[in-house]
């Protein structure tokens, strides 16, 4: 029982001599020592600020970045455990995902086409060719944030952006089940000179963090739903946390690059300042991909193709690419991505009034 829930629930009518505590909880009357009820409430209370501080992704991502760069040396041998981390995310968000709303918004084909097309093949190519003849440096890490799915908290940020929630669900399953395919192949088709990068070892990397996970998901959904209920407030922080190590692990191979970069004013500068270029631009592109369609859906839209599936792209890069260029502007994208959803949300919302 949570503390504003025994404000609102509990009566207190005295307290005898002897510290008994009575109390009416509904129509009964319950009796229960005053050192007890208050040392119930301090664990409630201290429970209730674990959860809100693991929750904040700001606090969680701030630390594992400087963890990270700091002791870069210890926390790096733990890189092989991405792939863990990153699947345990993906099982998590997909115990939240109902089939039944999926198949119930699939009437617009036309649209989710279009939509995953330009997400997953179109957008990819042409942020990797402009970005080549702008900043060939950053050319590989945009196409990987470019070529990633729509996030898996795409549904939440678009209700709260003023979108619609059952149509980002749609085009987050879709786009990520179509991923493992689509990613390999833009990848190699469009960097495959520049890179050398096998498609079938990208494919079965990232099978094995999207295809595994949403199955056996939707297996414990099928017979353990009740439980998942009741267990699933602990899905968000524990899923931060894990974020956390997915980043600090990878962050901690690349710290040296990071430090020199930030002490000549230069490359870790320049990355930061370009991916809050880049995800002003996707905003743009996002919401007028489908410019017919009604606000709420160029919301939506927008915020399943900018705020993508940034934990995948840290994972490829850190199992196929090794150049800092491209791992340390990949794991910053967590920067603008966290920040730029704050007055995107704040204009959208405006633009309704």
């Amino acid at each position: 029982m949570s503390k504003k829930h025994l404000v609102q629930c509990l009566q207190w009518n005295q307290v005898s001599k002897n510290n008994i505590l009575f109390l009416i909880i509904g129509n009964k009357p319950v009796y229960w020592n005053v050192a007890d009820f208050f040392m119930y409430n301090t664990h409630m209370a201290i429970l209730h600020a674990i959860r809100k501080f693991t929750e904040n992704h700001f606090i969680i991502v701030g630390l594992a970045l400087v963890l990270g760069i700091l002791y870069g040396d210890y926390f790096s041998q733990y890189s092989y455990l991405s792939t863990i981390f990153l699947a345990m995310i993906f099982f998590l968000s997909s115990l939240k995902i109902d089939l039944k709303i999926v198949r119930k918004y699939l009437n617009d084909k036309l649209m989710l086409a279009v939509v995953n097309i330009f997400m997953l093949l179109l957008l990819p190519i042409l942020v990797y060719y402009i970005t080549n003849a702008i900043y060939p440096p950053l050319a590989i890490a945009f196409l990987l944030l470019a070529a990633m799915p729509a996030g898996m908290t795409a549904p939440l940020l678009a209700e709260i952006s003023g979108g619609k929630q059952s149509l980002a669900l749609v085009l987050t399953v879709t786009t990520s089940l179509l991923a493992p395919i689509t990613a390999p192949f833009i990848i190699k088709t469009v960097a495959g000179t520049s890179v050398d990068v096998s498609f079938w070892a990208m494919f079965i990397t990232l099978a094995t963090v999207i295809y595994i996970p949403f199955i056996f998901a939707q297996i414990v959904k099928r017979f353990w739903q009740s439980a998942i209920d009741r267990i699933s407030i602990s899905f968000k922080p524990i899923s931060v946390i894990l974020l956390g190590l997915l980043i600090m692990v990878v962050i901690a191979k690349q710290s040296e690059p990071i430090i020199s970069g930030f002490k000549n004013g230069g490359d870790s500068i320049i990355y930061i300042i370009a991916l809050f270029i880049f995800f002003f631009i996707l905003h743009i592109l996002g919401y007028f991909t489908l410019f017919w369609k009604s606000h709420q859906s160029k919301i939506t839209i927008c915020v399943c193709l900018t705020y993508m599936n940034f934990t995948l792209a840290i994972e490829l890069a850190n199992k196929f690419f090794t150049e800092p260029n491209v791992v340390i502007p990949v794991v910053f994208s967590v920067i603008p991505w966290a920040i730029m959803l704050i007055p995107y949300k704040y204009i959208m919302r405006k633009k309704e009034l």
